[in-house]
């Protein structure tokens, strides 16, 4: 009989340690990063270097690698990742046509009527 309370007793004790731990490790864990949706501008191209400087709405400034169709001026839609590191730009596609009025094909956009 006490071979046998022993035995739950341990067992019991050892369901619980490992809950505790998992449940521990969960909320020490770094926070999650957090993607928003931004819009940002193109305020410069580097040719030498294919950099582009975007600023955002809010006043932030990225630079990030150029893409074919962004120009000076152009807005563009992008994730901002707000991580324990720090905030960065990913995923950026451009906000408009290039050409208001003339439509981008490569970008599926038809023209103004």
């Amino acid at each position: 009989m006490i071979r046998q309370f022993i035995q739950i007793t341990l067992l019991t004790a050892t369901l619980i340690a490992g809950f505790v731990s998992v449940t521990l490790a969960q909320s020490q864990s770094p926070n999650v990063p957090v993607s928003t949706g931004v819009v940002a501008t193109i305020t410069t191209i580097d040719a030498k270097t294919r950099m582009a400087t975007l600023t955002t709405e809010a006043g932030e400034v990225f630079e990030l690698p150029k893409e074919s169709l962004w120009h000076v001026g152009h807005k563009v839609e992008c994730d901002r990742i707000d991580d324990a590191r720090r905030l960065r730009l990913q995923h950026c596609q451009p906000w408009e046509s290039a050409h208001p009025g003339t439509g981008d094909s490569r970008l599926g956009l038809a023209p103004r009527r």
